[in-house]
């Protein structure tokens, strides 16, 4: 740490000649980064579904990205209006494209709504790159008497990245007006309140250009630059605050720009580097469940937050440096900052303990809705897209109208052993059937058993060399391998949470029907989310191991004490089960939806680590004072009285900044904005301004471990001057 001081501090010039050289090669490459961002990611391909659904493209041919079309029309959908939009798919590169001509159940029954289903062959992000080309074609080509909409998993993919990429940059357009406000108020000082605002400006950049470069070598999710945005922006403003805080109170006191720098940066920013590494650690916890949504948050969340590091340690310094008094140039009316005085009384009184003790009870009963959590990932839903979407609409149309079911069926895969003949297939297919169909939420079936042939017509066909279309969509033979299929029509669409259960019925009762000797896998739209969601919670435990584990070491260290890491442990997790509590009940009692699976994982490891902030910011001061001679509890006065205001500052501007993500138009977004800034208040506001300092009184002067009660028996009643502490 002071050798990086000393170097920031020698050649200040060349260190911001480096960073601004740094900008200009991350800017062009930031502004590509939404280009290369995919949509979806809410997949674990490894699972069941995907290795199922990969088996049915290779044994019956299936395109893995199947467009669907709705056209509707006030009078009546022509045929010439469908033949139009059927000749742009095929003119598109359309693999398969099956109208209402082969398929009369899909014009409704009021002629006024038609649904047109095309298949197209190379990678999701191809198709979804599709979207816009497919949806002006088409609606130039059915003309101005009816409306197309192009749905189906491509197009809500690419229509979920787009509208991501809106609701991060409306909220940078929101907070950083915010942030001005905020910051001008905290600093009265128009160069002072610019100068975080720069470092969280750089802080993005460098996140969004290191994001493309990935791109380059694997997929990242369109929550990349969310994230990227959301974190950024807290942390690097925060960081920020901290330091310059520090050395203007270094300033007040007297004290050269230099030594202020440095007092500043061995003090606050050595809290800084701590909170920074621990964000990275719980962060990379996000990388267990190895699914392409959570790494994209893991990586965003780690590589910005480093950025923000970077900027707060190196760059920020460097220009305090050359600022040095003119930090409070062009000041607006208000009260000057003044140096945080002594509290008085100098202990904590027995209503402040009883406050504190009352806060966690408090705390406790926000978290217990959360006995009562419930997880589910949105699938082949448009419900996470605005309600003027076309994507969404179109789906709309097709559900309320034809049946989204016929769009997203289950898909139940049997595969048999060489030995099995037609016949027995045969019985085992008849066996599954009836089993699915006395089964809660099934609506149809389809099979080889429902072509309209009897038995001997059907096992002749099954056992002839070449089989009519309609049997080898559904029955495929290699190498005397049979594997067959079965089209489950759900009642309830494939979002619903009845589907969902009818899914994990099947898997679990499957095996025990057919039999040893046959394979079952069930595949479709509905089980990839089954399979997403059990990814998740299995790594929910792996993942809170990690974080405790990692955050207990590194604070361990980084007090000297094994109390004050117990500590924040505890409060942490009252801080995240009552943010998330919270965040449960207000989704009861608003959309009556399940709560994305994402989003108590990711608040949980995104908020172990931001509170590192306030942890490590106010116990160092306590333990400066208190190594300074102080009594504890004075101490722990001094310390909450010296970093109130800066703490309650960087609250607010986090708060805003999560806030500002509540206007996003996916719910995922909007979800995690508000179980941050939920976090954020009960982490400032009630923990480590009430709880904290009551347990801390409680426990004693044990709390700051051995080191600090040497340095404090040996300066207790002294007047040397003030050291900064090792944190």
């Amino acid at each position: 740490m002071n050798a990086l001081i000393s170097a920031v501090t020698r050649k200040p010039r060349l260190t911001l000649g480096l960073w601004l050289a740094v900008l200009i090669a991350a800017a062009p490459l930031a502004i590509q980064l939404d280009g290369a961002l995919s949509g979806g990611g809410f997949t674990n391909p490894r699972a069941e579904a995907l290795v199922t659904q990969a088996k049915i493209q290779e044994q019956f041919g299936d395109e893995p990205n199947q467009f669907a079309i709705a056209i509707t029309s006030e009078s009546r959908v022509t045929d010439q209006e469908i033949q139009a939009a059927a000749q742009v798919l095929k003119d598109e590169g359309a693999a398969s494209v099956i109208t209402p001509e082969t398929r009369p159940a899909w014009l409704s029954d009021d002629q006024k709504a038609a649904l047109i289903v095309a298949g197209f062959d190379g990678s999701n992000t191809a198709a979804q790159n599709l979207t816009p080309r497919l949806q002006d074609r088409i609606s130039d080509a059915v003309g101005n008497d009816a409306s197309a909409y192009v749905t189906g998993q491509p197009a809500l993919d690419y229509q979920l990245n787009v509208h991501s990429k809106e609701d991060a940059t409306r909220a940078e357009l929101i907070v950083f007006p915010l942030l001005l406000i905020i910051l001008l108020v905290v600093f009265r000082s128009v160069v002072a309140t610019i100068l975080p605002l720069l470092m969280a400006g750089s802080a993005l950049a460098v996140g969004s250009g290191i994001g493309y470069l990935l791109t380059r070598i694997t997929d990242l999710s369109n929550l990349y630059s969310n994230i990227v945005s959301m974190i950024g922006l807290a942390l690097a403003v925060d960081y920020s605050l901290f330091i310059i805080k520090r050395f203007r109170e270094e300033l007040a006191t007297g004290a050269d720009t230099n030594l202020a720098v440095r007092t500043a940066m061995s003090t606050a920013g050595h809290s800084v580097l701590f909170s920074g590494i621990a964000v990275v650690l719980a962060l990379a916890s996000l990388l267990i469940p190895n699914v392409m949504a959570f790494t994209s948050i893991a990586l965003g969340g780690i590589i910005v937050t480093l950025a923000a590091l970077a900027v707060t340690m190196i760059v920020l310094p460097a220009a305090l440096l050359l600022l040095g008094r003119n930090i409070d140039k062009w000041q607006i009316p208000g009260r000057a900052l003044a140096r945080p005085r002594d509290p008085a009384p100098a202990r904590v009184g027995t209503r402040f303990k009883i406050a504190g003790v009352s806060a966690v009870l408090a705390m406790v009963l926000a978290a217990t809705p959360v006995l009562g959590l419930s997880l589910q990932s949105p699938v082949a839903s448009a419900t996470v897209l605005p309600a003027n979407d076309t994507a969404r609409q179109g789906l709309e149309v097709i559900n309320q109208k034809i049946g989204a079911d016929q769009l997203f069926p289950l898909q139940v895969v049997l595969e048999f052993g060489p030995d099995v003949s037609v016949a027995q297939a045969l019985d085992a297919v008849s066996a599954t059937a009836h089993h699915i169909e006395i089964q809660t939420g099934v609506a149809s079936l389809t099979s080889v058993l429902d072509v309209g042939l009897n038995r001997d017509q059907l096992t002749a066909a099954l056992d002839a060399t070449t089989r009519p279309s309609e049997l080898s969509k559904l029955w495929a033979d290699n190498d005397g391998r049979i594997v067959t299929r079965i089209l489950v029509e759900t009642s309830q669409g494939p979002d619903s949470v009845q589907t969902h259960t009818l899914v994990t019925d099947l898997r679990n009762a499957l095996p025990t029907v057919v039999g040893a000797g046959v394979t079952v896998g069930v595949a479709g739209a509905t089980a990839q989310g089954v399979d997403f969601d059990n990814t998740i919670i299995d790594a929910i435990p792996p993942i809170a191991l990690i974080v405790f584990t990692l955050t207990f070491i590194l604070l361990a260290f980084a007090f000297r004490s094994f109390v004050l890491p117990t500590l924040a442990l505890l409060f942490n997790a009252l801080v995240v089960g009552a943010s998330l509590g919270l965040l449960t009940l207000i989704q009861a009692l608003t959309n009556h939806q399940p709560l994305n699976s994402v989003t108590p994982v990711l608040l949980f490891a995104v908020m172990f680590g931001l509170s590192m902030d306030y942890m490590v910011i106010i116990i160092a001061r306590m333990i400066e004072a208190f190594q300074n001679g102080k009594p504890f509890e004075q101490a722990v006065l001094t310390g909450m009285r010296q970093t109130r205001s800066m703490v309650n500052s960087a609250a607010v501007v986090m708060i805003a900044v999560f806030l500002a993500f509540m206007t996003g138009q996916i719910s995922i977004v909007r979800e995690i904005g508000i179980g941050l800034a939920l976090a954020v208040i009960l982490d400032a506001l009630v923990v480590r301004m009430l709880v904290m300092p009551a347990l801390l009184s409680l426990i004693g002067p044990g709390a700051f471990g051995r080191r600090a009660r040497l340095n404090n028996a040996r300066n207790s009643g002294t007047t040397t001057a003030r050291e900064p502490a090792g944190v």
